[in-house]
């Protein structure tokens, strides 16, 4: 029972590590963890069941493992902690060990631990990588960059799964049969999802065969997926694209809002000088109207208008504005910030390796990063500096992965 919950409570709430070493105890370890019933051993005992076997009543299944405090409170409290709910709390723990023990060859243990794509725009077979904590791919131009990143987004639905449909015509009947297959964990328990496209027959209209979005969760169908595990900011050059609103900044955080699982004017409202007294790049934030604010910059005594920053200073300002919100979040869930080329390489050699250190040097919470370049040589220059915190490579058709702790 014990090795089944991985010497872990099963407590929902509480996941105690029971078991460690002793120099003491002849054993060379120390407990602390209990077997405790589910149902009672002998009458009068919490949740006794007259029905049961003597065999029934000493089976592994009807036993849960618990820390000692926990094993404790489910006995002196049998009318809340009932049978139901403590095999309930034992299916679900066994199942999250089972998951953590899957997820043992990822790289990376918090965050999205792989990607593939098939049959959508330049990846026609199977293509295939695993993500580290930090991430740099390169590929030439019309090598499928932005097709990959933009299917690594669509994991998070709403928007960016809406932009990657209308580009490419999936989940339509003359698409063709586009897959993206991902993973996720969160401390080590990993979940899988696989998006397809299933062909569906309608009686009444035989003449059309029309596509429709399947959905795989840990390889059994299911109506959605935990988008929540999927928390993708995909930032590229949005200020540069035709749009009815005539100033970049606000182009850029309405392209940036519903990543956030924001509303343009949610975001707008979250730009609060106090918030953003600590950034990862330095930029301070204040707003000054609706839809305007001024940013102190790093080294900068002076509050500016977005349109007398400098590009760099720009960038760096919509990434601290992306990384605060992101920070901010108090659910317990993996966020990844993908940095297109197209806004990168806009900046000089300095500046680039100022953006990996800045994000590397997020410990808490941890933030996934994947950042894009044009060529090796790039690859190579940007991360000669971090060589020892490389874990691996993968191909994804004409694109190459390099993945960092």
């Amino acid at each position: 029972m014990a090795q089944r919950a991985g010497y872990i409570c099963s407590h929902p709430l509480c996941q105690q590590l029971t078991i460690g070493p002793s120099e003491d105890r002849g054993t060379k370890l120390t407990n602390v963890g209990e077997a405790a019933h589910i149902t009672a051993a002998s009458p009068g005992g919490p949740r006794y069941d007259v029905k049961l076997t003597k065999t029934e009543r000493q089976a592994e299944a009807n036993g849960i493992w618990l820390c000692r405090v926990h094993a404790k409170q489910v006995d002196d409290n049998a009318s809340k902690e009932t049978v139901d709910e403590l095999r309930r709390w034992k299916v679900s723990h066994e199942d999250w060990v089972y998951r953590r023990v899957a997820a043992a060859d990822s790289l990376v243990q918090h965050g999205i631990t792989d990607l593939a794509i098939e049959n959508i725009g330049p990846f026609r077979s199977r293509a295939a990588v695993k993500f580290g904590r930090h991430n740099i791919v390169f590929g030439l131009n019309n090598s499928g960059k932005s097709t990959f990143c933009e299917c690594l987004a669509a994991l998070s639905g709403g928007r960016n799964l809406a932009a990657l449909e209308k580009r490419w015509g999936l989940f339509k009947s003359a698409s063709q049969a586009g897959v993206i297959e991902a993973a996720a964990s969160i401390k080590g328990a990993r979940t899988s999802v696989r998006l397809s496209e299933e062909l569906v027959e309608l009686k009444r209209l035989p003449q059309r065969r029309p596509q429709r979005l399947q959905v795989e969760v840990d390889g059994n169908v299911s109506a959605s997926w935990p988008q929540t595990l999927f928390n993708v900011v995909y930032v590229d050059n949005q200020a540069y694209r035709p749009s009815d609103l005539k100033d970049p900044f606000r182009r850029d955080l309405r392209a940036l809002a519903p990543q956030l699982a924001l509303s343009e004017a949610q975001l707008w409202d979250a730009l609060r000088e106090p918030l953003f007294c600590s950034t990862t790049f330095g930029s301070r934030v204040r707003r000054t109207g609706a839809y305007s604010v001024e940013v102190q910059v790093a080294g900068s005594s002076h509050f500016l208008p977005t349109e007398n920053l400098g590009g760099a200073e720009y960038t760096f300002t919509i990434l601290d504005i992306a990384l605060r919100v992101m920070r901010s979040d108090p659910r317990p869930v993996p966020w990844m910030l993908v940095i297109d080329s197209s806004m990168f390489l806009r900046l000089d050699a300095d500046n680039q390796r100022r953006v990996l250190d800045g994000v590397q040097a997020l410990d808490e919470p941890p933030i996934q990063t994947l950042v894009c370049l044009n060529s090796e040589q790039e690859a190579v220059e940007l991360s000669s500096a971090t060589t020892e915190r490389w874990v691996g490579s993968s191909t994804a058709g004409r694109l190459t992965l390099h993945a960092f702790r």
